[in-house]
């Protein structure tokens, strides 16, 4: 994700290239696994909020949900590749279902996490949907209910994030995920990926709309 300057907050634009950029992967033979990052200081600071709050009508806030949004969420959640979200920095909102969907997360020390839609007048539907999958306990709950951030250690201790490095030796670790991932068939990660999955997409799709 490359909008340092807006802390790559998710706009339309790229919404669309996401999409694009995991359709495009996804169908690469040679590659065996996505990593997603945030350039800058931030991983991403959720939707683009001055973009939504700008739209013009109803029929244009649908269509930014089932022409984009919702796509990026399909291939998301329907990639057989394994997808590594390396967090150094806030990764709020929709930046933070993000980490919480990818199969595999580390994060620097600094970074915190919070799933933060409601204050904006928005709502973090995908973790809602898949939340209970992947985290641990009622954190999840409270989260969403308050906006509250949480730091890296925390994360990890909800089941939100897997690493916890210093933030330069965060691509480290990284690289060690990758390289462990090449040792196990792309074959059966993806049939793990399809099962896995199975038990909540659909439902996360549709809730997400």
């Amino acid at each position: 994700m490359s909008r340092p300057e807006a802390l790559n907050a998710l706009s339309k634009s790229m919404f669309r290239e996401l999409e694009a950029t995991l359709r495009s992967a996804s169908k690469e033979r040679a590659i065996s696994s996505i990593v997603i990052k945030g350039e800058g200081r931030a991983f991403s600071s959720g939707l683009d909020v001055k973009e939504v709050s700008g739209f013009a009508s109803r029929r244009e806030a649908r269509e930014f949900v089932y022409n984009l949004v919702k796509p990026f969420w399909k291939r998301f959640l329907e990639c057989e590749k394994p997808i590594i979200s390396m967090v150094d920095g806030p990764a709020y909102g929709a930046g933070a279902e993000i980490a919480l969907a990818s199969d595999l997360v580390a994060a620097s020390t600094g970074s915190t996490f919070a799933f933060s839609g409601g204050r904006v007048g928005a709502l973090c539907c995908i973790s809602a949907a898949i939340g209970q999958f992947t985290m641990a306990g009622r954190k999840l709950v409270e989260m969403n209910l308050t906006g509250a951030p949480i730091s890296a250690d925390e994360a990890r201790s909800y089941g939100l994030v897997n690493y916890v490095e210093e933030a330069t030796h965060l691509r480290e670790r990284v690289d060690r995920i990758l390289n462990e991932i090449r040792n196990v068939s792309p074959i059966s990660n993806a049939s793990f990926k399809r099962i896995h999955r199975r038990l909540f997409t659909t439902r996360a799709l549709d809730l997400g709309a």
